[in-house]
């Protein structure tokens, strides 16, 4: 594994503070004091907190648009794609959690000018999300579901797995991941095979 830059380590240590105490709260000194450096070394790396956090949340979207391209490309089944986005979701979150807290937390804090670059990454990703499901509506697959809503619902799920999930619980990351597709796809594909009518009970 290659050595981490000091920058690296500003904006690592930059996310897990934010992601514990919040942009507005956190303060340079204690950025400067738990990544090991002084007020003007953190300034070397950056010009000002909020430069930041607009960095952090650029990158946590292009590397999770990265990875869920990749995970999409395996395959061109809609349902495929879905479980494989799903997939590289979860596995980015158990990889960069504080990152991606920072991100979906603290994006707010952004001014409107730097909101927009990261606003348009997340519309990317919203539109991948709404083809494959569109594609799935137009080959039978999926069933006739407003697109939008579809989407969010899946980011509403995966976005705040930190929030409930334990995994040291009886359910494993693996077991998570197959469970979350369940629920989602279960809602969503179309059955292959109608329900047969239920018998009437004799009388």
């Amino acid at each position: 594994m290659p050595r981490e830059t000091r920058s690296g380590t500003v904006l690592r240590t930059a996310a897990a503070l934010f992601a514990t105490k919040g942009f507005a709260a956190a303060s340079v000194s204690q950025l400067a004091r738990r990544a090991g450096l002084s007020k003007p070394g953190i300034y070397y790396h950056i010009r000002d907190k909020e430069e930041l956090l607009f960095t952090i949340c650029v990158n946590a979207m292009t590397g999770l648009l990265e990875v869920v391209r990749a995970g999409v490309a395996a395959s061109d089944d809609p349902a495929v794609q879905l479980r494989g986005l799903m997939k590289a979701h979860t596995t980015y979150h158990w990889r960069h959690p504080d990152t991606l807290a920072t991100l979906f937390g603290q994006m707010g804090c952004l001014s409107p000018e730097r909101r927009r670059p990261v606003v348009a990454l997340e519309r990317e990703y919203l539109d991948l999300v709404r083809g494959i499901i569109r594609e799935g509506q137009r080959r039978g697959v999926f069933r006739r579901v407003e697109p939008t809503v579809a989407a969010f619902s899946l980011f509403a799920m995966l976005n705040t797995i930190d929030g409930w999930y334990d995994p040291r619980g009886r359910i494993g990351r693996d077991d998570l991941v197959g469970e979350l597709e369940r629920v989602y796809l279960g809602g969503l594909v179309e059955p292959t095979r109608k329900r047969r009518p239920r018998a009437a009970a004799p009388s």
